[in-house]
């Protein structure tokens, strides 16, 4: 096993061991339906996992909230959304677009 499978697996681990844990004091936000959470794995080329990990140190978020966030837009990109979902979904690519258009001209 490499260094990366020991740090996801440490990860998967130290998630599922704190998921029913309240937030600290000084955190923002709840653990909406923590009761019905489930983890999942999956498999990625290395070099995808290595380009979400910057991506995420970039935005200064954990790498599991990155990657559950897309998940959760583009699940709900599938399902018949209301306008304002849609709105919603556009200012999200609005905001990609122009972190794109960033690191293309830089």
């Amino acid at each position: 096993m490499n260094s990366s499978e020991d740090l996801i697996k440490a990860a998967q681990a130290e998630s599922e061991a704190t998921r029913d844990e309240p937030y600290p004091s000084d955190a923002e936000g709840t653990r909406p339906n923590s009761a019905r959470s489930v983890v999942q794995s999956v498999r990625l080329p290395a070099d995808a996992l290595a380009e979400i990990e910057s991506i995420a140190k970039q935005h200064d978020v954990p790498v599991g909230a990155l990657i559950r966030g897309w998940v959760l837009a583009s699940l709900a990109a599938e399902r018949d959304t209301t306008l304002a979902d849609a709105v919603n979904r556009l200012a999200v690519d609005v905001d990609r677009l122009r972190r794109l258009a960033t690191r293309t001209a830089a």
